[in-house]
This record gives C-alpha cells, structure tokens and sequence, in this order.
C-alpha cells in the first residue's frame, strides 16, 4: 500500500489532530477543587466553563502487533466515542487518488491515542498496549472497508512512531477475532479546540457540524460575563486562606493516593560475600512501566534502600542488617529488560 503522502507535510502525525491524553493526577485535583468551595460570607463565583470533556469510548476491536525488531507483543485497542468528530466522509476510490497522488491532502484522521501501558494478555504475560479512538461512523467505515483499515494501520504505526518512538510491525498486524479490547479501556479527555480546528477543516460540513461550531465559539466567548469584579479586602484574604488550604488538601490527597496506589515491584536483593564478610548489598526491581532512569528516584541511607516511581506507582523500601557507605553506590536502569540494578557497599567492621 502506498505511503499517504498527505502526512508528509505535518510536522507531528497528530499535531492538527485530537491530542493524546494523560490521566495524571493533577487532572484529577483539577477537577475536584477547580469549582472552588463557599468560603463563609465570600460572594460565589461561577467557574468558567471546561474546555474539555473526559469520555470513555466504547469498545470495538484489539489489533495484535509486534514491536519491531523483537517478539515483544504490542496491542491497540480501537475503540469510538461520538465525541470525536468524524473526518470527511470520502469513498474507497477517493482514497486510492489520496494514496496515489504526490499532492499534500487535507483529508485527516481525527483520533485520541493514550499513552502506551503495561497489562497482561491471555497467557497472563505483561504486555504492551494503547487505546486509539475514533468515530463510531468511521469506525464502521473501517470495519466494512480493507483499504481503509489498512491504510488506517499505516497511520496509527506512524502515529506510535512520532509519538512514542514505538515501532511496530504493520505487516504482522492480527485483529483479535474472539476480544474487542484487552486489559481496561481508560478514559480520554477530549478538548473543544481540538474539536473545533478539525470541524473547521470540513469542505462540506453538516448542519450537525456547523450547529457543533457555533457552540464550541460560544464557548470561548465571554458569555455576557462581567469580566472585571471589585474585590474587597475581606474577600481578598478570604480567598488566599482558602488558596492555602487547597494547597495544603491537595498535598496530602497526592501523597495519599501516592501511597494507596503504590507497589512494590518484583525484587531481588542479595547480599555478596567477600571472605566472611558481607561486601556489597546488590537489589535488582523490574519495573516494567518505566521509561528512563529519570522517572525513579533513589535514596540510599545508612540502612535502607529506597526506590520510587510516583508517575507509574512503583514503591521499594527495605531495610538491610548492614551499615552501608553512601558514597560507594551504583545504579544502573536498563532500558530493554527494564531492571534497575542497585550496588552499595557495606562499611567494613575493622
């Protein structure tokens, strides 16, 4: 199949595109303070409107690939949520003249890719995957039609690549027959910018779409709001004591959620002998989400060794029956098993 030439001129596959989205937990202490409490005698405050929408798209089919160069598997779920537009609705023949022409095209893929994660698969094996969404009407476009199904895997294996360095092999794609989806499909959030750049690229946009337009601009608009508002001193300090306060709860809610959903990653720790002494503390932890040395952090004091990743919920914290030299330590994250290895000396007793 030939190359869609159409990408060559983005600078980012899904630049133009829906964005893809992260479920981290600042979105979350967002969401919960960003309406603001009643301060006692404090005048109320409508917030401005969301410029997002968090959805969870409804499941279609799992496509099983393979990492390129490796026999690691990688599987797509392709789901679809009515909240993602639709691109133009072209026929088959209209996206062979696409494919053949050496002209840039318009013609585009809204779609919502999450971020790459480790699950398991039937065999109960960790394993990649990612969730990409679409429209339910383009959806059963590809369902339907080969060529936009492969040409729809083209894009997504390019999409990986810009996005995630995450090569695949197109040509050992599968889709699952017997799943729709594996491990759980997570929740996107859909920005109305986004929405609104693609529906603005429509060359014959619907009635539903120009309808869509017009209340995504409204939306951006000041809505008849009185934009400047005299605050009294009172009401100033009112609400930098209840600025404080947040600050203080949204602390110790992502500490809490830190700890509650943190886990201890698979170990090994041993100690080296050298004649009748213990020599060296060794630590080895698969920690399979991680990406880089920059997502851990390491502590390792007199008699611990303390190992965190807040941003995958990874939490390794031992005690040894050994003093050890904090200055005599090496760690070492290998990127391809993904194991951390940590070697810290043991103060000689003489």
């Amino acid at each position: 199949m030939a190359k869609p030439n159409f990408l060559d001129s983005d600078d980012s596959l899904l630049e133009k595109n829906l964005k893809f989205i992260k479920n981290e937990v600042e979105e979350e202490l967002d969401q919960m303070f960003g309406s603001g409490g009643n301060a006692p005698n404090s005048t109320t405050v409508t917030p401005p409107p969301r410029d997002f929408k968090i959805v969870t798209p409804k499941p279609g089919f799992c496509i099983k690939s393979f990492k390129l160069n490796t026999n690691e598997k990688y599987f797509i779920n392709v789901c679809h949520t009515e909240e993602i537009p639709a691109p133009d609705d072209i026929t088959e023949e209209e996206l062979t003249e696409i494919l053949q022409s050496d002209e840039p095209s318009s013609f585009r893929i809204p779609m919502s890719i999450s971020e790459p994660r480790i699950t398991k698969d039937k065999s109960n094996n960790p394993c990649d995957a990612c969730d990409i969404a679409v429209n339910p009407k383009f959806f059963s476009k590809l369902e339907k039609s080969i060529l936009f199904k492969d040409f729809f895997l083209a894009l997504i294996a390019e999409a990986l690549s810009d996005k995630y360095n995450v090569q695949i092999k197109v040509d050992k794609c599968i889709i699952l027959s017997n799943r729709k989806f594996i491990g759980t499909l997570v929740a996107h959030r859909i920005r109305n910018n986004d929405v609104k750049t693609v529906l603005e690229t429509y060359k014959n946009p619907s009635s539903n779409d120009k309808d869509l337009l017009a209340k995504l601009n409204s939306k951006s608009g000041s809505h008849g709001r009185q934009l400047v508002q005299e605050i009294s001193e009172n009401e100033l300090n009112q609400m930098k004591k209840k600025t404080e306060e947040l600050k203080v709860n949204s602390m110790k809610i992502k500490e809490e959620i830190s700890l509650a959903a943190s886990t201890v990653p698979e170990f090994k720790l041993r100690a080296k002998v050298k004649g009748q002494n213990v020599d060296e503390i060794q630590a080895e932890l698969y920690m399979p989400k991680c990406i880089s040395s920059s997502e851990i952090v390491l502590y390792v004091g007199e008699d611990r060794i303390l190992v965190e990743s807040m941003k995958h919920g990874y939490l390794f914290d031992k005690f040894v029956n050994h003093q050890l030299d904090q200055d005599r330590v090496n760690a070492v994250f290998d990127k391809t098993n993904k194991m951390l290895q940590v070697r810290a000396s043991v103060v000689s007793a003489s």
